[in-house]
């Protein structure tokens, strides 16, 4: 897990050291999370522990269960599938106004991000997925909307919980390419070929981690 530090509001604290603990990877889906356990680590009660643990059961991160207490959440092979169907319809619109309404800076930094994401490590898996996911956030913030922005937002929680079971993803070579064609497109200014080129990623990416996921459970 991070490293905790205690501002004024110990809930807050809970909840946030938690939430970045499940998004960061560093307790995977299917990870037990124990209240008294954790209370006692970050020295603190086990009330906030436990208001935290309802709020990320709220959001779809933690489930609870009477008698078995927390863990993060594992989502179901149908379930991953509806989450990427849906990031793939917000991300082909995201990059077809992109291409219409994203400035040359935006254009040059999103170009940039990949750089840095194909020169990391191999095994740098966290950053790896940080940096993925940074490019597709901005992709989407580079289309001015806000209502889109909003919601892909909403779904990068279940997003994050799919790829946090993954190690391998973020540098595969085919996605790599695609996300070069992404950009190329944008910076071609054609949104039907933005369009296509982040709906077909979207969706290749869709089917790749699916199947792993379905080996992994079989």
């Amino acid at each position: 897990m991070s490293d905790f530090r205690r501002p004024h509001s110990v809930r807050e604290a809970a909840y946030a050291h938690l939430r970045g603990s499940i998004l960061a990877g560093s307790l995977p889906p299917g990870s037990r999370i124990s209240e008294p356990g954790l209370a006692e680590q970050l020295g603190i009660s086990r009330t906030p522990v436990r208001e935290a643990l309802q709020r990320l059961s709220q959001e779809g991160l933690v489930e609870l269960s009477p008698g078995r207490g927390a863990r993060v959440r594992i989502l179901s092979a149908a379930e991953v599938r509806e989450v990427y169907d849906v990031r793939a319809l917000l991300e082909a619109e995201a990059a077809s106004l992109a291409a219409r309404n994203a400035g040359t800076a935006e254009l040059s930094a999103l170009e940039k991000q990949l750089l840095v994401l194909d020169a990391l490590p191999a095994d740098d898996y966290t950053r790896q997925m940080q940096v993925d996911f940074d490019f597709h956030t901005a992709l989407v913030e580079a289309a001015h909307n806000k209502t889109l922005a909003r919601i892909y937002a909403d779904l990068r929680s279940s997003l994050t919980l799919i790829r946090s079971f993954q190690r391998t993803l973020s540098q595969h070579p085919k996605t790599r390419q695609q996300h070069h064609n992404i950009i190329k497109a944008l910076k071609a200014r054609d949104p039907e070929k933005a369009a296509q080129a982040a709906r077909e990623h979207v969706r290749y990416f869709r089917d790749l981690v699916t199947s792993s996921l379905e080996q992994a459970w079989t």
